[in-house]
């Protein structure tokens, strides 16, 4: 990471390892509750404040953006 100028750092990187990992925990986990509401709401046939397929898509969405934070934590970590 010394080829990286400090002010490109930042923008890189965000806030730090262990703030991108908390992120990502917050990620996936609301990316579990929303494929269970996904899940049940398809079960029952009725729509639990979203049709089931948008709860999906909320799910897939949550799970991308945490393995991105993942990822952006584990560079982070490594780089040092």
């Amino acid at each position: 990471m010394a080829e990286i100028p400090k002010d490109l750092r930042f923008l890189l990187f965000g806030r730090g390892a262990r703030w991108h990992a908390w992120a990502a925990i917050i990620q996936d986990t609301l990316g579990l509750v929303c494929l269970i509401m996904g899940i049940i709401s398809g079960a029952m046939d009725r729509a639990l404040g979203l049709e089931p397929i948008y709860w999906f898509l909320a799910a897939i969405a949550f799970i991308v953006f945490g393995l991105s934070a993942w990822i952006t934590a584990y560079v982070t970590a490594k780089e040092g």
